[in-house]
């Protein structure tokens, strides 16, 4: 975990809280800044490290931090722990880094930094924005769910727009097709290879995904354009696209400082539980 420049709200703070549900809705606070925190755990090291993160998310938790961190481990894929947040800008990010730069928050890090090497072989922190353009159904109710969905796709250099032709398509079809299912699209900025892309499609059950064939039935195929169609976006993706991975991600809420109306919504998957004494 990193205090300052590791952590989503990719629409941390974006979903509307339950008490004003019933009130006229404000506008969601548009996120363009995602800055993800990616610790490979060593082998044999998860339990340990997890508890040791659980501690640090406590204590910062605690020494009130200047933005919401949401963590996640990995269900498929290497063994990594994901730490996120969400800002309006580049400008925010940097007052948030600023502004968790107190003593308390420091000798926090510090303390909690030291036993890293202990449980990670690696651990960058990059940076995305996100891709509207790209994207499909508005901000997740994340209060709500327990999974992400991210698949990183690696475009080759040059060939980018070729690839965004694709997904322009895929938003299209979803549009016109009044599709259900929401996803956001995030392009690395930063701490990855150029032509890095992320989809992130959050789930409140795995369950979600053996519905993915009929929400992308016939109505949907037929909102592509047809064969000619899907033809070309295979062409485009076969030029543009190096490499694609899905993996699956559980929420750690005990590793995670989520806003005070996440911890009120679901009290009891939110809410912080205290530290277990060790028998002496």
């Amino acid at each position: 975990m990193r205090l300052f420049a590791g952590r989503l709200s990719l629409v941390l703070s974006a979903v509307v809280p339950v008490a004003l549900a019933a009130q006229a809705k404000p506008e969601a606070p548009n996120f363009n800044v995602l800055t993800v925190y990616r610790e490979t755990v060593k082998p044999g090291k998860g339990a340990a490290h997890d508890e040791h993160e659980a501690a640090w998310a406590r204590a910062v938790a605690a020494a009130k931090p200047a933005a919401p961190m949401l963590a996640m481990i990995a269900m498929s894929g290497a063994p990594e722990n994901w730490y996120m947040s969400a800002y309006p800008t580049w400008a925010d990010y940097e007052k948030a880094n600023k502004a968790g730069e107190t003593p308390a928050l420091a000798a926090i890090q510090k303390q909690f930094s030291s036993m890293e090497g202990d449980y990670l072989s690696d651990g960058r922190l990059m940076v995305l924005t996100f891709r509207e353009d790209l994207s499909f159904g508005g901000p997740d109710d994340l209060p709500s769910s327990r999974y992400f969905s991210v698949t990183r796709i690696s475009v080759r250099p040059g060939q980018n727009a070729g690839y965004e032709e694709n997904r322009k398509m895929v938003k299209a079809a979803h549009e016109s097709a009044k599709l259900t299912d929401k996803y956001s699209m995030w392009q690395a900025a930063a701490g990855a290879p150029a032509g890095t892309y992320f989809l992130f499609v959050a789930r409140k059950s795995l369950a979600e995904i053996d519905e993915g064939a009929t929400i992308h039935g016939d109505a949907y195929q037929a909102a592509l354009g047809g064969p000619e169609a899907q033809k070309k976006m295979a062409a485009n993706a076969s030029a543009a696209i190096i490499s694609s991975q899905a993996d699956h991600f559980a929420f750690a809420p005990q590793q995670s400082y989520v806003p005070p109306e996440w911890v009120t919504a679901d009290p009891g998957y939110w809410k912080h539980k205290p530290a277990v004494k060790k028998a002496p």
